[in-house]
């Protein structure tokens, strides 16, 4: 049985990795949403993976989550774009080099020892990045994932975990080879969408459930499939979910950007995802209306 508030459905809100063109259009998709009515900071329980969680960390705590379009610029001034290109391209060389292994923990376990060895910013300077989450109380309906670099192991921080939100929702966005690990008591964090872009299961059961997810779901589609062998199918998670709540999804419609994997992080295109989120916006609302308290 899940809970009810108040005789009404109860929900989770997910919300996907996706570089900055996900910040993007995430940020444009709850503007919009809530200039038609739709406020999405209402669920009981939300779920941010690495650019979700930032924009996820804002939303629970009543925040103009546009504000994470000044930490994109931020970062824009101090990473240049061959480093980031660079970069990128040897994260995908790890991944690859990982997926040969069966064992994800053994995977991610990998990619975290070659992040730990990557020339990047420095980890107090990586934060900084995060500074407008500084000052800002953990929100009591906030769950944010990120991997263990030395274990591979997933963990998820919560209201009662004791950790500071800054450094929690930097570490979930802290793409290995592009960004430090992030160090957290002691221990060391990567970004949380190596296992999967959703991480959808890891927040309390309620009725229903809302993904705002900034990849295809399809899993017909090239852009659906996971970074890494090892890695949880988006659409087997979801079908997961539909065994015990209602799922109702919303993919990014971003097809006049061109998006390929090595694009989701050019912050250059943050804004016009955020454009075309709002545009969204519309439909979007009219899917979500038809679940009760949308």
């Amino acid at each position: 049985m899940t809970a009810q508030r108040n005789g009404s459905s109860t929900r989770t809100l997910v919300l996907g990795g996706g570089g900055a063109v996900g910040v993007g259009w995430q940020t444009g998709l709850i503007v919009g949403l809530r200039a038609g009515g739709v406020d999405l900071a209402k669920a009981e329980a939300i779920v941010g993976t690495s650019a979700g969680a930032l924009v996820g960390a804002l939303l629970a705590s009543g925040r103009d989550v546009t504000e994470a379009l000044a930490s994109l610029a931020r970062l824009g001034q101090h990473i240049d774009p061959r480093n980031l290109a660079a970069g990128n391209a040897a994260f995908l060389s790890a991944v690859r080099q990982a997926s040969h292994g069966t064992d994800p923990r053994q995977a991610l376990s990998a990619i975290g020892h070659a992040a730990r060895q990557a020339q990047t910013v420095g980890e107090e300077a990586y934060l900084g990045w995060f500074e407008t989450l500084a000052a800002t109380p953990w929100p009591a309906s906030f769950h944010c994932p990120a991997v263990d670099a030395d274990t591979g192991e997933l963990v998820v921080w919560n209201a009662g975990s004791g950790v500071p939100l800054r450094a929690a929702v930097a570490a979930s966005c802290a793409l290995p080879m592009l960004f430090p690990v992030v160090t957290i008591a002691g221990r060391r964090y990567m970004d949380g969408g190596l296992l999967s872009r959703l991480n959808a299961t890891v927040a309390p059961q309620t009725d229903v459930v809302v993904v705002l997810s900034c990849h295809p779901l399809a899993p017909g589609a090239p852009e659906s499939r996971p970074l890494a062998a090892f890695a949880t199918p988006p659409h087997a998670e979801l079908a997961a979910l539909r065994e015990k709540s209602e799922v109702v999804a919303i993919e990014a419609e971003l097809s006049e950007i061109g998006l390929t994997e090595k694009l989701m992080m050019d912050g250059t295109l943050a804004l016009k995802a955020h454009q075309s989120g709002q545009r969204q916006a519309t439909k979007a609302a009219e899917v979500l209306r038809a679940f009760r308290d949308a």
